[in-house]
Order: C-alpha cells, then structure tokens, then sequence
C-alpha cells in the first residue's frame, strides 16, 4: 500500500509510450513501361514486358526502414502480364504540399539501396540491369525506365568488355540516385564515387548472341564511346565512335556486330586519361621511361603549327636495338590521335621494353602527314661536359636512338649504336648492332633512287632517298633543314636538345686527323672510339650509292652546311676528321643541352 500510494503521488509520470507510426493498407497496380522500339524491330529480349510471379517491388515513403517488399504472385499479374496488382499492408506515405505523390517504388527489389531517407528518391546498386522506378498516381504506379541500353554481337576470344565516355563523362557509380518525381533535367541526381568507365564480366563472343549493358540514367557524351573486349584482363580489340551522342533512359544504342570494325584496343586510347610527356616543348623526338598513357601536342616538329587533315595514327616500325625478334606492339602498345584536342597519344605497355618507335598520324588516303620518334632507354642518359666536342652546352651520354652507353674498355653492347639520320631529316632509320643489321617490327626500311622532296620525305619516313654523292632532297635551301645556332622544324633531337653545333676550337670538329691526338682512343677489338669521356660504337652508316647498310665506317652529323656544296658536315671515321659528307648518307647524331 505504501509503495502504491507513493507512485499515485509522484509528479513524474513516467516516460511517454512511442507515438504509433500509422500504417496504411492500399491495393496497388504497378504498370510496365513500354519500350520504343523503330519500325520493324523487336523489343530486346533482355527488357521486361511482362509481370512474373517471384518479382519483387521495393514501396517507400520518407525512411528506409518503412520500406515494403512486394513480392508478386501469379493471381496478381494481368493477362497481358502488363501489370500486376496486389493489396499491401504496412504503407508509410509520405506527404507533402508540393506533390501529390505520396509513395514510391523501385524494381528489382534485389538492386535497390535506399537511402536512410528515401523522401521521393529511387537508388541503386551498381548492377548491368534493367532498372525501374515510379511514384503513385492514387493507387497506381506507371514505372520508367532508368537506364538506357547499349546492345551489340562480337565473335572472338574475349571474356569481358567496358564500355567509356571519352572526355571525362561519369557513366556509372557504386550507386545511382534518381528524383523521380522531377524534370528530366534534375532525374538523375546522383553517381557515388562516379567512374567513365562501365566494367562488364558477362560477355558472350559466339558471334550471335546479343550482349546488353545497361547504363543508369542514360548518357550525353559530347566525345562519343569506346568499347573495349578482354582476355583474363588485357584489353585485346575495341572501338571508338567520336561523334557526339545523347541516349535517354529507355532509350537504346544498338551497335550491331562490331568483330569486323575492331581494331587493337590500345588504339582507343582516351585523351582525357593520357598524360603529357614531361616537357612543354615540341619536338620530333620523345623521351619515355614508364609504362602508361601518354599524349603530346601533334605539331610540326618543333614549332606550334598544327597537323591539318589528320584522320588516324599508326605505329610504322619498332625495334629493340638488337637481333632478337620483336613483335609488333612490344615497344608501342598502342597509338591514335585525337583531333578534338590535337593530340597523338600512344601507350607504354607494362612492363616496359626498351626501344625505338616511329608513330605517325596519316591522313583518310592512308597519306602520312608527320611522324615523331618514341625513344625508350633502357638505362638513364647522361649528360657530359666535354670541351673535346662542344664548346657551349654539354653532349648526351650516347647516340640518338641508343638504348645503353658505350665504353671503351669494353665490348660493345649492340643496344648502343642507335639509329641513323640522313642529313637534314627528322625522321631515323633503323641501323646496325654489332655487324647485323637490328630486327623491325612493322614497315620495313625502303631505297628509291632520288632526289625527292623535303614534302616526299615527310610522307615516306620510311624510304631512304639515295643518289650517288648528291643531296637526297631538291627542293629545298639546306639551311632550312638542319642548322647548328638553334633547333630548326626538322631537328631531330628531344626537347632541350639540339644538333652539335661544328665549331673548329673543338678538337672533335677541328678538321684535323685526330687518331693522334691524346684526348683520343680507339679499340679495334671492343668497336669503339672516344673523344675525351664521350664514347662512340662505330655505328656504321647507310650509303649513298644505293641505300644499304654499310658498316664499312659511319659519321656523326653536326648541323652545319656550307653554301654551294652538295655536304653536310660530320666526323667521318674513315679517316678520323671533320670533313665534308654526302647528305644523302645516313648517319648518327650526337646531341647536346640547348644553348
């Protein structure tokens, strides 16, 4: 009795009971969308026309957790299988002044993932399904799609494929939000941790069965797509469209078969993920040491004109600097060019095998319009100040186009010669390791009896133009090709870099027969000789007489001309001096720092 009345008496109540959150029971009909499809096609088979039992729909109203899993049994489904409707218990509208909506739904239950608070929105897992949401109208849902499709048929050894939007256009997310209650402008709200690429395992490549992806909210790619196909991870073969594209949700890209329009994939390479090589000059020549993505501008050389007419790159040959054989690809994984922002990008496979590489851009005749020089060492490149050889300026560590160093107390390693120029071009050509010839991937080196034009020359990089003691070239003044003072279009040499300049103070360029001389060595046995600490392999040279290689001595070019002469000048090993050379013949440069 004490305890009671001392609790009658109490001010405190007690806590106060948890309102009672009203449910409401409705019978709801839930309405499929209608697929437009062109005249005389069929809806693809992967798109839901009809109702079956065993499919769930997730209800909400303002919280997740009053969500509603509507599972439908066949006593729900019309006949047509159009639309289903069934009574459901444990409702939590949710009301607002601005919308007479008040409950809404997201199919399949399965790919749903809520927000804490849904309010009016639909989210989604990142699934390659159809995907469905709606809001009420009285007790009726008439569902959308939303998400688009992209459909085609490929044959071929591949096991998974994605699908990119160039320029940088998020496609996909973990999850995907949608207001669906709002304008088409605001339906799609929201991409968690947002990717351009939509990564696909369920690939069937039997050359007849249709493969879907389905990409939420649709897509506005003002840079166009690529599709890619794999093989346990490795992009194989892809294609690109750079046309501009919008493709609503409900909408479909139907691409067809595509096995007869692929093309390598590492030629779809997306601008927007390349990186520029490290050096704001342009240059015909590139120096790269990592494997990735790359871009640089495409211009003339070393200026800032740009590529007209450009409609495609091509890698024309590879090598790396030895006998071994070399596939197609092993220095270059890939090139193409990007006329929107003037690129050529090109990939650097992982891992990284050393090499040269010309890459060109040609034009809709197959016309090559310029070409550049990818160098990939295979050890680091020195720079050295030798007075011996340059009186402003230090002097690289070894060849153009050399992979490793020589020495001269040691043999010489076939990496080392590098490649070979002939006077006044930008463009190398494929030489010697050791007494062979080094093994080419791709186009082959060419001889044509000349002379042509600096404009022929541009177009075949890969023909030698030979004439027997004369110019290779007759169309223009020799200063405007190669000159000593500062770097012409045509300079072959990377950025900050130059040709030698031929200054007579240096005992390298003096005129003078130097075997004598105390700064310098030669090995017979080890190939070599040296000119104070820069070391040259006898690299040999291609001959003006009938474009072959020869190794019977080789030059080294410096950038200077006389008026009135048919030479350029470089040191000539035949007779170890700075003399007068046919420009027609092919040989190494040496190349130094900027001045």
């Amino acid at each position: 009795m004490i305890a009671a009345a001392f609790t009658a008496c109490t001010d405190d109540p007690g806590p106060e009971p948890e309102p009672v959150d009203p449910t409401e029971t409705r019978t709801l009909t839930f309405v499929l969308p209608d697929f437009i499809v062109g005249e005389g096609e069929a809806v693809p088979g992967v798109i839901k026309t009809a109702w079956a039992p065993g499919d769930q729909i997730v209800v909400h109203g303002e919280y997740a957790k009053d969500e509603v899993v509507v599972t439908l049994d066949a006593g729900d489904i019309s006949a047509d299988g159009k639309t289903a409707t069934k009574t459901v218990d444990g409702l939590h509208p949710y009301k607002r002044e601005d919308c007479a909506s008040v409950l809404y739904a997201s199919y399949p239950a399965s790919a749903v993932k809520n927000l804490k608070h849904c309010f009016f929105y639909s989210a989604f897992k990142n699934v390659n399904q159809q995907l469905l949401a709606g809001c009420n109208s009285g007790d009726t849902f008439s569902l959308r799609n939303v998400s688009a499709l992209v459909s085609f048929v490929v044959k071929g050894d591949y096991d998974s494929f994605s699908f990119t939007a160039r320029k940088d256009v998020a496609l996909s997310g973990d999850l995907f939000q949608v207001k669906i209650t709002d304008t088409e402008t605001n339906f799609k709200q929201y991409l968690e941790n947002p990717s351009t690429t939509i990564m696909c395992e369920d690939l069937v490549a039997d050359g007849e069965t249709v493969n879907y992806l389905f990409v939420p909210g649709g897509f506005d790619l003002p840079g166009g797509y690529l599709l890619r196909f794999y093989k346990d991870g490795e992009a194989i073969m892809g294609m690109k469209d750079v046309d501009p594209i919008v493709l609503a949700a409900g909408g479909e890209l139907a691409l067809g078969d595509v096995t007869d329009i692929l093309t390598p994939a590492a030629d779809d390479i997306d601008p927007g993920l390349a990186t520029p090589v490290d050096n704001p000059e342009s240059a015909n020549c590139y120096i790269l040491t990592e494997p990735g993505l790359f871009k640089f501008k495409a211009v003339e050389g070393n200026t800032e004109e740009a590529i007209k007419g450009g409609d495609h790159a091509e890698i024309l040959w590879e090598s790396a600097g030895n006998t071994e054989e070399i596939e197609t690809r092993d220095i270059i994984k890939g090139v193409s060019y990007d006329p929107d922002g003037n690129y050529m990008c090109f990939q650097i496979p992982n891992p990284v095998k050393p090499g040269n590489a010309v890459i060109a851009i040609l034009d809709a005749n197959e016309v090559v319009l310029w070409s550049w020089h990818i160098w990939i060492p295979k050890t680091h490149i020195v720079d050295v100040a030798e007075s011996n050889f340059a009186a402003t300026g230090k002097v690289m560590s070894r060849n153009l186009g050399a992979l490793v160093d020589a020495t001269i107390d040691a043999p010489t390693p076939a990496e080392s010669f590098g490649l070979l120029y002939q006077w006044g071009r930008k463009d190398p050509f494929p030489g010697f390791c050791g007494d062979s010839p080094v093994t080419v991937a791709g186009t082959p080196t060419s001889a044509q009896e000349g002379p042509i034009s600096v404009a022929e020359g541009i177009a075949h990089p890969t023909m030698v133009s030979f004439k027997d003691s004369k110019d290779w070239q007759n169309s223009a003044d020799p200063s405007s090709l190669w000159l000593e003072a500062s770097k012409t279009v045509y300079d072959p040499c990377p950025p900050g870099y130059q040709l030698p300049t031929r200054n007579k103070s240096c005992l390298f360029w003096s005129g003078s027969n130097i075997s004598s001389a105390a700064a310098f060595s030669y090995s017979e046995a080890n190939k070599s000789f040296s000119v104070g600490h820069l070391v040259f392999p006898m690299a040999g040279m291609i001959s003006d007489k009938d474009g072959a290689l020869s190794n019977a001595y080789n030059i080294v070019w410096s950038g200077r001309w006389d008026s009135g002469t048919e030479n350029g000048y470089g040191f000539n090993t035949s007779e170890w001096r700075n003399k007068g050379n046919i420009r027609s013949r092919a040989g190494s440069v040496r190349c130094i720092t900027l001045n």
